[in-house]
Parts: C-alpha cells; structure tokens; sequence
C-alpha cells in the first residue's frame, strides 16, 4: 500500500521523482542556471505585467508563483514558466474593455482570468485531452503570432514617444498615436530609442549577456546621474516589498460568461507553446514528456498566480534558452529563480524605484519585433497557399476584431479546412509494372499495364460520412468507363484506416449497384480495424459477403486463375 502511494506521488509529481534519483553533481549546475535565468527574467517579467495593465510588481508575483507551481507538476526538467508576451497581450486586451478604467477591477479580472484558463488546463488533464492544443495548427501559431506582434508594437509606441493612446485594438492605438505625434515628448524618445539600440547591438553581438538586465541597468544609472526626472521622464517610483498577499475574490456569473471565451483561448495557446517547448528541448536532451502532466503543470502554474496577486502565465522559451544554455539538469533550476525572485522582493525592490517606464516599453518594442514570424510566413506561402492565407486571415482578424476573435476565427478556419481537405481525398487508379509485378500509382499514362476484367483503385482516406459520397461515387463512375467487360472491382485499402456507418451504408449500395452488372467487388491490404468493421456491417445485412487479400497482387493473381 506504501509503495503504491509513493508511486502515485511521484506519477503527480515528477520533481519527487527526479529528487529521489538526484545527483549531487547536477546542484552545482542547476544553481548557476536557476540564478541566470532569475537575473533574466525580473526585467522582463516587469515589463510584461504592462500588458495587462498592472504594476510592474505583478509580473514578479506572477513569474514566482509559476515557477514554482511549474517545477512541481512538470515532466519536463528544461522549460521555465512565467509571464509571456504574447499571452500577456491577450489578456490585456480582454481585461482592458471589461474594466473600464477601475484599477482594481483591473487586477481582479486578471486574477479571475488566469483561474479560469488554469482550471480549463486541469479539466482538459483530467480528460487527458493532451493532444487538445493540435486545435491550433502551424499557420494559426504563425498568424496570430504575427498579430499580436503588431499590436504589441501599436500599444507601445506610444509609451517609447511620451504619449498617452487609447484604443482596444491596433488601428485605433496608430489612429490615437498620429493624431498626438505633435505632442511628442523628446527626452522620452531619446533615451527609448537609445535603450532599443542597445538591446539590439547587445543580442546581435554579445547574445549571451541579459540584454533587458543591462539595459534596466543603464536606465536606472542614467536617472540617478543625470536627474532624468527633472526633463519629464516618468520613472516606475515606489515597488512593494515582501510576498504577494493571498488573492481573495468570489467570482461572479457575468465574470465568467465574459472571461469564458478568453479563458479558452488562453488554454489553447498556453498548452499549445507549452508542450511544443518541452517537446523540443525534451527531444534535445534525449527526454520524454508527458502531454498531460504538461496540462497539470501549466494548470497549476495559472492557479498559484491567480491566488498570488498575478496573471496568467506560460512556458517561456527565451528563459527556458538561458536556463539550458546555462547547464540546467532539472527542474530544481526553476526552483533555484524562485528562490532568487523570492529575495529580490524581500529585500532589493528599491533597487528598480528609478527605473523609466520608458525602458519597460523598450524591452517590449524588442520583444515584440522579435515574434513576428517572417520567415515562416514566407515559407507557408511557398508551400501552401490556403494555409499562408490562413496566416493573414488570423492576422488580420486580430488587428481589426481583437485577439481573441483572431484566434478563434483561425481555429474555425483550421477545421473547415481540415473537413474540405477530408471530404474531397484523392485517390489513384493502379496499374501493374513490368520492371517487379507489383501495381501502382503510376505518373505517367505510358507506364505500366492493365489487366482486361480488372480494376484496382486505391482511395487515400478513411471512409467516413463527409467523404463517403465523393470517393464511392467516383469509384462508381470508374466502374462505368471499365465497361461491361469488367469482372472485379478490386479496392486497395491501405490507407482506409476506418469506416463509418454512413459511408458503410454508401458502399452496400455501391455493392449492390456493381453485382447487378455483374462485377465482384474485392478487397486488398485491409487493416485490421477495417476489416473488422466490414465484418459487423456483413453480420447486419448491410453488405454481401466479402473476400479480402493480403495484397493488390494476390488479389490479382486471383483473378487470372478464376475458371
């Protein structure tokens, strides 16, 4: 009973199971990882929390409690959570509205909606829906990527220019930015544009230093120095010492029909970044992760920073790059940023009194330059079309409507092309070569021969109600254009992994249909799961006895040797 119990601990808690096999070796390296990555992550956590339209102190209590509740739950020993960008942007855009300038409502209602994305998280856990985020699909990633890159450049254009823009979506922030552009503040823009050089010279030629450390640095230096204040630079003032308070709030109906949509929205992208993360650093350590415990982790990761003063949360993968590229061996490094994190609110908080708010927007304007996905755009356009449209549309829809609508719309895209591309499956009428004996799918019309009788078609789909009609109507038509000298329909169904009753009831009716002229119709290379199902549908009366063959080539073989 014992054994079983710890079994179960460490099935909830893979941390257990990696402390109880820890090599006191990897602490060292842990160590210096977990520091690194904490050393990263307060500036840009800071900088985050304006997404939402919180205090800067927001982002710290958010990226500690995910930490934390991350390195407990998750298998992977690599990926670090916290604040994200572009999950940041998505619910501040949704907050903003329902808030209506109260900043109190504003906090709430992040608090409520990262509860809300955390406990969808664990349901779909609890489901094991942990293929769930397969929903959103590479052109979807790249559009709304792309989207969201644009607006957070819009919203924060305004804060690197010294003005004030309104708006919830990107044309009215560039509408408010240029009908304010004479009131452009220049000490402000200077000391932006100065901080953005330096962020960049810093990641193209010395990638590896903190650039957002440095450049908060700089800042604060500059303010002290030379008296930035006294020019009109606003500075961050005043940062809360100590440990976030426990959230205390009862969330109404009309909160959750309102914060629902988003909610949904968020799970789907946090999960959908998430495991796409752990996969590839799983894969490039030679580790497994397990998509499920992925949903635990992220879920419980958005729950703590709901009770803990924050707002949703993610994987991250620029924090995730420094704590490997910094020799993390497991998820004690993530532990190691917590406790840093854990310090520098308890005793270093003033160090960032006098930090220009100007400097938040830069590292955001950066960031966000750093999310647009140009390259993979132009690929999708090279290979798929209707895919890089899906791209743009999702896009677009996020610049116009909002991001929540684009991500939906994108999802909804996705499934109808994925139902269009199902219902309308190609398929290949084989013939048989010279060269081995064997029949296929030939290109060109010279190539192999045709047996006289014989007809051998091979659809490349399951059989299911969307498609049943074209792919059984056209071997139907195939039939016709044989003639009357055809015998045996023979269809090659390796890649019919299933059939349902629909498209059953279809093929009798094509059986029927071809018996009455006289042609059999055969079946080759069947899966097992397909022939099991044409079985039942043989024991129900709904089709006439069939004969299978375990190949196209028996079953052709077969056919010459018929009396």
């Amino acid at each position: 009973m014992h054994d079983e119990r710890n079994a179960t601990h460490l099935h909830w808690l893979p941390l257990l199971a990696v402390l109880k096999q820890y090599p006191r070796a990897w602490f060292r390296h842990d160590l210096v990882a977990g520091l690194s990555t904490c050393v990263v992550m307060i500036p840009s956590v800071m900088a985050y929390a304006e997404l939402v339209h919180l205090p800067p102190v927001t982002g710290l209590y958010a990226a500690l409690a995910a930490c934390i509740g991350y390195a407990l739950f998750s298998s992977s020993r690599q990926v670090i959570a916290g604040p994200d960008a572009a999950i940041g942007l998505l619910a501040g855009s949704v907050i903003l509205p329902l808030a209506a300038g109260d900043a109190g409502r504003v906090a709430v209602l992040a608090a409520e909606l990262a509860l809300l994305s955390g406990a969808l998280l664990l349901l779909a856990a609890q489901l094991r829906l942990g293929n769930v985020a397969d929903l959103l699909s590479r052109p979807v990633l790249v559009g709304y990527l792309n989207g969201a890159s644009l607006l957070l450049l819009a919203t924060q254009l305004g804060k690197l220019f010294g003005i004030t823009t309104v708006g919830d979506a990107f044309i009215p922030h560039i509408q408010s930015l240029l009908s304010q552009i004479h009131a452009v503040h220049a000490p402000t823009m200077m000391l932006g544009l100065g901080l953005i050089t330096l962020l960049w010279g810093l990641a193209r030629w010395l990638p590896k230093v903190p650039g957002a450390l440095v450049a908060c640095t700089v800042a604060v230096v500059l303010t002290e120095v030379l008296d930035l204040q006294r020019y009109g630079i606003t500075v961050a003032g005043a940062v809360p010492r100590g440990l976030p308070q426990p959230a205390t709030f009862a969330m109404s109906w009309s909160d959750i029909n309102a914060l629902a949509p988003a909610a949904l929205a968020l799970a789907f992208l946090t999960f959908s970044d998430g495991i796409l993360l752990a996969q590839t650093f799983a894969a490039k350590h030679q580790d497994e992760v397990n998509p499920n415990q992925e949903l635990v982790a992220l879920g419980v990761a958005n729950v703590l920073s709901a009770l803990c003063q924050g707002f949703a949360v993610s994987a991250s993968q620029s924090r995730t790059a420094v704590a490997d590229g910094t020799g993390a061996r497991s998820q004690v490094a993530q532990l190691v940023a917590a406790a840093g994190l854990l310090l520098f609110l308890l005793f270093l908080t003033s160090a960032i009194d006098q930090l220009p708010t100007v400097a938040l927007a830069a590292i955001l304007l950066v960031t966000a330059a750093r999310m647009l996905e140009l390259a993979p755009l132009h690929h999708l356009l090279r290979i798929d079309r209707v895919e890089f449209g899906i791209a743009m549309g999702v896009t677009g829809a996020i610049l116009v409507a909002g991001v929540v609508p684009g991500i939906i719309l994108g999802i909804l895209v996705s499934l109808i092309a994925v139902l269009v591309e199902i219902s309308r499956p190609g398929g290949a009428v084989l013939r048989r070569l010279a060269v081995d004996g064997k029949f296929h799918d030939c290109k060109n019309d010279d190539e192999g021969e045709y047996i006289p009788g014989l007809l051998v078609y091979r659809p490349y789909a399951p059989l299911i109600f969307a498609n049943a009609r074209h792919v059984l109507d056209h071997i139907e038509t195939l039939a016709e254009q044989a003639g009357p000298t055809l015998r045996w329909l023979v269809i090659d169904a390796q890649a019919i992994t299933d059939i349902d009753i629909t498209a059953g009831e279809k093929l009798a009716q094509l059986q029927r249909e071809l018996l009455a002229q006289g042609v059999e119709l055969k079946f080759a290379d069947c899966p097992r799961p397909l022939r099991e199902q044409l079985q039942r549908l043989n024991a129900r009366g709904l089709l006439e006895p069939q004969e299978f063959f375990v190949s196209v080539g028996k079953a052709a073989q077969a056919f010459e040797q018929r009396p």
